[in-house]
């Protein structure tokens, strides 16, 4: 009969031995997202020299950039971690926000939010130089126009019959005219060749993202577009803070942090605005431990 005492003593060992091999990393992105973070993220993961992190603490705060960077980022990252925990101080705009789409845990500070991932553009403007605007703009302008034609096609029509005795034909007519003298002006200000090319580009970031989910998270196509369509497209603007309690309702992994994790990521907001950009592993397993030390 197996000795029940030495049993559990060889279990509990297995358990330590196990617990002692665990490795837990921090690492952190207060950065652009850009070919150089890229390249960095793989000198350090290479002079780290461990081929699995059980869990990656991975502090993120950025305003984004390359989508194919956050794309690549997120399958290099992913090769050499079983588990990665986003821990959010404050924002995280566009491609960021596509790299935190390969996170297994989402932990947000009081300050913490999300951006919306709509493609950004370079547009040139005459004495100011090269600006990004977002791809969904001229298509909301090219919306805004047609509705706007419609609406005004439309009074104009019930006005000129009420007012004339014109036919219901001839008054579409007159109304056309006196429309078109509005709208036209403005659409022949839209190139067709960047529309097409906005339109587009409107995707690049969904695509990206349902990548993301459905290759590395393993989440199913279609719900990956639903998710990827509601971050990219039901938001006024590319600098909208999206908080976590709606970030839930899109089925993102979002978690309430503890109140010592959380009181340290909203004494990190403010001490990140006065520290020039950085990114790395820094000394410590601990994710509070390491926090600590950042917001100290």
């Amino acid at each position: 009969m197996p000795n029940l005492k030495q049993k559990n003593n060889t279990s509990l060992k297995s358990i330590k031995k196990t617990q002692s091999k665990k490795q837990d990393y921090t690492y952190v992105l207060y950065d652009d997202i850009t070919p150089d973070t890229m390249k960095q993220m793989f000198f350090d993961f290479d002079k780290l020299g461990v081929r699995e992190i059980d869990t990656l603490y991975f502090i993120l705060c950025s305003n984004g950039g390359s989508p194919s960077c956050a794309y690549e980022m997120s399958y290099y990252m992913r090769n050499y971690t079983n588990k990665v925990v986003g821990l959010f101080p404050s924002y995280v705009y566009s491609s960021a926000v596509l790299l935190s789409l390969s996170f297994d845990e989402l932990h947000f500070g009081s300050f913490g939010f999300f951006g919306p991932m709509d493609t950004q553009s370079p547009n040139y403007m005459a004495e100011i130089g090269f600006e990004y605007d977002s791809t969904e703009n001229i298509d909301a302008c090219y919306n805004a126009i047609i509705d706007y034609g419609v609406k005004a096609m439309d009074k104009s029509v019930r006005t000129i019959m009420k007012r004339t005795k014109l036919s219901s034909a001839d008054s579409v007519k007159l109304s056309k005219h006196m429309v078109d003298a509005v709208v036209q002006p403005v659409l022949s200000q839209i190139d067709p060749n960047t529309l097409g090319a906005y339109h587009r580009a409107s995707d690049l970031a969904s695509m990206y993202g349902v990548r993301i989910l459905s290759d590395i998270m393993n989440i199913d196509t279609s719900k990956a577009w639903d998710m990827c369509y509601g971050l990219t497209k039901r938001y006024p603007t590319h600098g909208f803070h999206i908080k976590q309690n709606e970030l839930k309702l899109i089925d993102l992994p979002v978690k309430s942090p503890s109140i010592s994790v959380r009181d340290t990521l909203d004494s990190m907001k403010f001490r990140l605005d006065e520290k020039d950009n950085f990114q790395g592993f820094i000394d410590g397993r601990a994710s509070l431990n390491t926090m600590n030390k950042i917001a100290a």
